[in-house]
């Protein structure tokens, strides 16, 4: 055999090895220890509570131990809050789920392929793109703001899913703590 050629096979299985390995890290339970559980779950509920209901600009001072007073935390929960409706559509449509991790994901299912256009796809896209960032933006601004450790990012992460889960419609997906997919 040529050098190419196990070269190429070498990296095919590397590569195939490796496609298991994401799955495994997801499954961590978030580690509580390193920051106030009450204070950040009390704040996660009243901030995720506060963009359901389309409140652009809610109080942030009422939790101490959680830092939330920053601009980029208070221009996430904004922009947040400004597409609450468009998100809201889509998990209505039942072609997208909350993530543990504490984000969105479309669901790439002939379904959807069959029921929707190639620029609402892309429009979708781009929502789902946007408000995963305004979320990474609260996840890492409050971690960042509150001088917690970056082994704290789970457990913020785990907070505000389950609030959102906690005030999710009926009808919504989400992913459970087997990694499947549920409705609410």
């Amino acid at each position: 055999m040529s050098t190419r050629c196990v070269f190429s096979i070498c990296a095919l299985l590397l590569a195939a090895g490796c496609a298991g390995v994401g799955g495994s890290f997801i499954k961590l339970r978030p580690d509580y220890s390193k920051v106030p559980e009450a204070e950040l779950r009390a704040a996660a509920n009243a901030i995720e509570k506060a963009v359901q209901q389309g409140e652009r600009e809610p109080a942030l001072d009422v939790f101490p131990g959680v830092a939330l007073d920053t601009p980029e935390i208070r221009q996430a929960i904004h922009t947040r809050a400004a597409r609450v409706a468009l998100i809201n559509d889509l998990l209505n449509s039942g072609h997208a789920f909350e993530q543990r991790g504490g984000t969105i994901k479309i669901l790439n299912s002939r379904d959807y392929k069959r029921s929707t256009t190639s620029r609402q796809r892309d429009q979708n896209a781009l929502l789902v793109m946007s408000e995963n960032q305004s979320r990474w933006t609260l996840y890492e601004g409050i971690l960042k703001a509150s001088q917690w450790p970056p082994g704290a990012l789970g457990a913020v992460q785990h907070s505000f899913f389950e609030a959102r889960v906690a005030l999710m419609p009926g009808g919504q997906k989400y992913e459970d703590a087997q990694g499947n997919i549920t409705s609410r």
